[in-house]
């Protein structure tokens, strides 16, 4: 019996090696995907600030108002940020999707872009006009720009 049998060495772990090529690791990346997975996650960012913005906005209705329509604005704000809460989830699952090269990741960071328009369409048609309103559309006009280009479109396999 051998020595490496009697000490339970393994002989398939000194064939598995391989040579690490750096080249391969050069060519799979793209910046423009390290661009896009900022920008969501710099929406998640913005979108969480904004539940707890909108939290606190909903406490501050209920004490203020008071009786049923305290309650009712209350919970009107409260399913605002909890949509905003939502959509920063979804955003850091998209993310990642775009980290890994997964498919879906291109379709759901577009989902995204227009459920951020859709959002920030409403909000301007419900409250007061504020020039901070046109940060929304400038997020998804941004992010939809970088899912359009070539090479992340081919990197997310929808090329």
């Amino acid at each position: 019996m051998s020595t490496e049998r009697r000490l339970g060495v393994m002989n398939a772990a000194r064939t598995a090696t391989v040579p690490y090529v750096a080249s391969v690791d050069a060519a799979r990346r793209v910046p423009m995907v390290g661009v896009l997975r900022a920008l969501l996650l710099v929406e998640a960012a913005a979108t969480l600030v904004l539940s707890v913005a909108l939290s606190l906005i909903a406490a501050a209705f209920r004490d203020s108002m008071g009786g049923e329509a305290g309650r009712a604005a209350e919970e009107t704000f409260r399913f605002a940020a909890a949509g905003a809460f939502g959509f920063a989830i979804v955003a850091v699952v998209a993310s990642r999707g775009a980290r890994r090269r997964r498919t879906w990741a291109w379709t759901l960071a577009a989902i995204l872009q227009v459920v951020l328009a859709i959002g920030t369409g409403i909000v301007v048609m419900t409250a007061e006009w504020h020039p901070l309103f046109l940060i929304g559309f400038a997020g998804a006009i941004v992010v939809m720009v970088v899912l359009s280009t070539a090479s992340v479109r081919r990197a997310l396999g929808q090329a």
